[in-house]
């Protein structure tokens, strides 16, 4: 999280309204009022929003780096219940 909040404001800007946009397509495929996002989607949103290096398809733990920080990206399942459970209640 430090990574983030350490960026340009535009560039979080960017990255949020690139996240958006891409979430609000997944309403074309699926009824969940929930957006889905693939994670190879989040990744390159992440390094183009950001100007990182993209390292998802290299045999390395980081997903994206930029100088010299290794950042591993992941979607969070426990969040992603919780707001399920929550719009279902």
């Amino acid at each position: 999280m430090k990574f983030l909040t350490t960026q340009k404001a535009g560039d979080q800007e960017n990255y949020l309204e690139l996240l958006k946009m891409a979430g609000s397509l997944s309403n074309l495929f699926a009824d969940s009022k929930i957006p889905y996002l693939n994670y190879r989607v989040a990744e390159n949103i992440f390094c183009r929003a950001f100007s990182a290096d993209n390292l998802s398809r290299s045999d390395c733990s980081a997903d994206a780096r930029k100088e010299n920080t290794g950042i591993g990206l992941k979607q969070n399942q426990a969040l992603k219940e919780k707001y399920e459970k929550f719009l279902n209640e």
